[in-house]
């Protein structure tokens, strides 16, 4: 029993770790949770009310497939159209704010400062396909799809799902992907491996 007291006395003392461990985490939460909050507030009919919307989504498409992909699915299509344009719109500031996340993760040992080589490789065909996916949306154009249907009507559901599997989370995943490719190439990360390694001898 004491040994038990002992270890949950412990463990309550522990202190709790934040979910934001650093500024830049902290900073891309509130970008997610901004352009979630923004889903609530775009008007239906934003594209019949204003010329310039049509443009800057037209321009936003031009760049992105998965813009016109979503759009072809007639559900809420302005609402969509123009809600996916200013994710992608806005994602270079979330772009930099996770290469400077996974930048600064080497000073604690993140898992992608010690990723052997062909480990890497590995991941970074598949982060790569991840994002040429979301991007090119060829796999969300069944409107059929009840779990679609759902992201793409329900306002909530934009700003969360919507918002974190079409957009943010590519996004993320092309900023690691930005930093373990520059990380080999300038070999910091080997340089980092090596260090960890010598400092077990």
């Amino acid at each position: 029993m004491n040994v038990q007291t002992n270890a949950k006395a412990k463990a309550a003392a522990k202190p709790k770790e934040p979910v934001f461990k650093t500024p830049y985490e902290k900073a891309a939460g509130i970008y997610v949770a901004l352009m979630g909050l923004s889903a609530l507030l775009i008007p239906a009919d934003i594209l019949q009310a204003h010329s310039w919307a049509v443009e800057f989504t037209d321009f936003m498409a031009a760049w992105v497939p998965q813009i016109d992909l979503i759009s072809s699915l007639g559900i809420r299509p302005e609402l969509n159209r123009f809600y996916y344009s200013l994710l992608w719109a806005m994602s270079p500031g979330l772009f930099v704010l996770c290469c400077l996340m996974s930048w600064e993760a080497r000073q604690r040992s993140f898992p992608l400062w010690n990723m052997p080589l062909q480990k890497a490789i590995v991941l970074a065909l598949v982060t790569g396909l991840v994002i040429y996916a979301a991007s090119h949306g060829g796999w969300i154009t069944n409107a059929n799809n009840g779990v679609i249907r759902f992201i793409l009507s329900n306002r909530l559901a934009m700003g969360c799902l919507g918002n974190i599997f079409y957009v943010s989370a590519p996004v993320m995943a092309a900023g690691g992907l930005f930093v373990l490719v520059a990380g080999w190439l300038s070999g910091e990360i080997p340089r980092h491996i090596r260090r960890g390694t010598e400092g077990e001898h």
